[in-house]
């Protein structure tokens, strides 16, 4: 389904991104930790709006307008953040096809920035710990090739590790076949010239 900007059909966002003979071979999730950060901030506002709110009630202050200015400063202040959050968390994600990386950021119902990245244009990809690696996540790290652009990070990202040992024999699968189709018939016709000169000898 898709709401403004906010695509919630991720099957549909990956197939759009992929040509006849092109298989997705992996798909990556943040893990539920970037949620629960995100999360902190908003929850602290609320608690905080509860108890100023309760606390001009039992004062007897006019109770039911502190009530409804809570409510219209929560929605205001507050909502945007955890749906923010929410969004970020459930709906980015990146997949790996057997020629690309597609990494889909989605921050909100009005904002979609999807990025697909080549297999050719990669020179490596590593991981970094968070937290100590006491939780099952880490940063990956894409190191493209010089003059190409920036390295990439995805932060929050599970078992990062085992994530990129996939891409990285992905990226080496393709570069293979590249190679076989580009000097595969040269290296054919070489053996050919090596086995006539051979037999002719």
């Amino acid at each position: 389904m898709r709401i403004f900007a906010l695509e919630t059909d991720t099957e549909r966002l990956k197939r759009d991104f992929l040509y006849e003979g092109e298989r997705e071979v992996l798909m990556v999730r943040y893990h539920w930790f970037r949620f629960f950060l995100g999360t902190l901030m908003p929850v602290i506002f609320t608690i905080l709006i509860i108890a100023v709110v309760t606390g001009v009630w039992f004062a007897g202050l006019t109770g039911w307008i502190a009530i409804l200015a809570g409510i219209l400063v929560w929605f205001v202040a507050v909502f945007p953040s955890l749906l923010r959050s929410f969004i970020d968390w459930r709906y980015d994600f990146a997949f790996v096809t057997t020629d690309k990386v597609v990494l889909v950021d989605q921050s909100s119902l009005f904002r979609q920035r999807i990025t697909p990245i080549n297999m050719e244009n990669f020179a490596s990809v590593s991981t970094e710990t968070q937290f100590w690696n006491l939780l099952p996540f880490g940063t990956l790290r894409f190191h493209l090739k010089s003059g190409i652009g920036q390295d990439l990070f995805l932060t929050y990202i599970g078992r990062a590790d085992h994530v990129a040992a996939q891409i990285a024999n992905t990226v080496t699968e393709y570069q293979r076949r590249k190679d076989l189709r580009r000097y595969g018939d040269t290296s054919l016709a070489s053996d050919g010239v090596g086995e006539s000169e051979h037999n002719a000898a």
